[in-house]
């Protein structure tokens, strides 16, 4: 059983959360850190995502090598992820390792070496990743609809950033980025599992407590949304598109509203979407609905897989059901959607990795970690209004945006297929 999480907080602003789980065998760990590609400037794109490559090539008493060779040692997983409002080094041990892996992390975000040779190889490693997420249908037109509809914020641009920014980075631009960003209020460490409390702090004050803070919160600015039509052709096997409306940020009141609407729609078996467009029309591979929230802004979006022939009839049959969800939607589907989502909230948390995730970001992005028993109250505590009214909001047909990807038809096409 889990105990109640602890936060301390250290005399620079720096916090550390933990959450002992009694008789659990293994620890997860690790750093969230608020800089992301929705946090850098055209000049700067997709740096966040390069600290987190290079951070692996080395500090100054450990090389690549060492830190490979230390993990496997302790039979533990090392890893990490760049998002657009934040970046994540995590670590999963055994129990008895967690002080070893954690003695690894910390020295990465705090001695780096950035030795220019190895940024010159990750370049090229990085722009591989590149080309390779150009050659992905659902990446290359997620991320094509992001950057149409927040076309004016970074929040619309490619973790990766471009070619031309990979190849722009200097050890010296790398510095000035962590010394702006890798700062004691916008670093948050967190440890789940069972370890030994006193000593994971000691290490964590031992490596920590010399940063200074520069009073750098988490404040930007929102994105405003633009709709609109966005082609991206390629010789795809199969096209991918994506249906878009303005959505909600992270805060806001509606998001179990979001969360179950897109439940009823697309995001299980037994959605709208997938039982009509693909089980009885058999018009889509895949189909899928998804509310993606930030801190100031946020999109609701459906995406699907399809051939090229089926898009006209698969996008006025899903039109169809949005625009008659509200006043179709129904208690048993609400109620079973409920179900879904409070499972699958549960059920994540038997994970020691997704407990410690979920207590880093919380209090990274909120300040604080909302309650599991207040995260079930507010799911079941949706209302069919709630989520009538919540659907009329989000599903404004003047904001409706369409990205496709793959052997795509004209803009004129499609804005007759939209009736815009």
């Amino acid at each position: 059983m889990a105990e109640k999480s602890k936060i301390i907080t250290l005399d620079n602003g720096l916090r550390i959360i933990t959450q002992k789980v009694e008789g659990a065998k293994t620890c997860s760990l690790g750093a969230w850190v608020a800089s992301g590609s929705g946090y850098e400037t055209p000049e700067t794109s997709g740096f966040s995502h390069f600290i987190e490559h290079i951070l692996f090539r080395g500090t100054h008493t450990r090389s690549a090598l060492d830190i490979a060779v230390e993990m496997d040692e302790i039979g533990g997983v090392l890893n990490a992820y760049t998002a657009k409002e934040m970046t994540c080094f995590y670590a999963h041990t055994l129990s008895e390792h967690a002080t070893k892996a954690l003695d690894i992390i910390c020295d990465m975000l705090m001695n780096p070496k950035l030795d220019k040779k190895d940024i010159e190889l990750e370049k090229g490693v990085i722009k591989e990743e590149i080309a390779l997420y150009n050659d992905s249908p659902e990446d290359l037109c997620a991320d094509t609809f992001y950057k149409s509809i927040w076309s004016e914020s970074m929040l619309g641009s490619n973790i990766l950033g471009t070619e031309e920014t990979v190849d722009s980075v200097t050890k010296e631009k790398l510095e000035a980025h962590m010394k702006k960003f890798y700062v004691p209020e916008r670093t948050v460490i967190s440890i789940g599992g069972n370890f030994d409390e006193e000593t994971v702090l000691d290490i964590c004050k031992k490596y920590f407590s010399g940063m200074v803070n520069t009073d750098f919160p988490l404040n930007p600015d929102k994105a405003e949304y633009f709709p609109g039509i966005t082609t991206v052709k390629r010789k795809f096997m199969q096209n991918q598109l994506v249906i878009g409306f303005p959505g909600i940020p992270l805060g806001d009141k509606r998001r179990e509203d979001t969360l179950l609407i897109s439940t009823i729609l697309g995001s299980a078996s037994s959605s709208r979407l997938f039982q009509h467009l693909r089980e009885k029309l058999g018009l889509v591979y895949s189909v899928d609905s998804f509310s993606v929230s930030y801190l100031k802004s946020g999109v609701f979006a459906l995406s699907m897989g399809l051939n090229e022939k089926s898009e006209k009839q698969a996008i006025r049959e899903t039109l169809k059901i949005i625009s008659e969800f509200s006043k179709t939607v129904t208690e048993k589907e609400l109620s079973r959607a409920k179900e879904q989502a409070v499972a699958g909230f549960v059920m994540d948390l038997e994970s020691i990795s997704a407990r410690a995730s979920r207590n880093g970001r919380n209090l990274l992005l909120y300040g604080k970690v909302i309650s599991e028993d207040d995260v079930i109250r507010n799911i079941r505590s949706v209302t069919l209004d709630n989520i009538r009214t919540t659907a009329d909001d989000i599903f404004d047909f003047t904001k409706i945006s369409l990205c496709v990807a793959g052997k795509t038809k004209s803009k004129k096409t499609y804005k007759e297929i939209l009736d815009i």
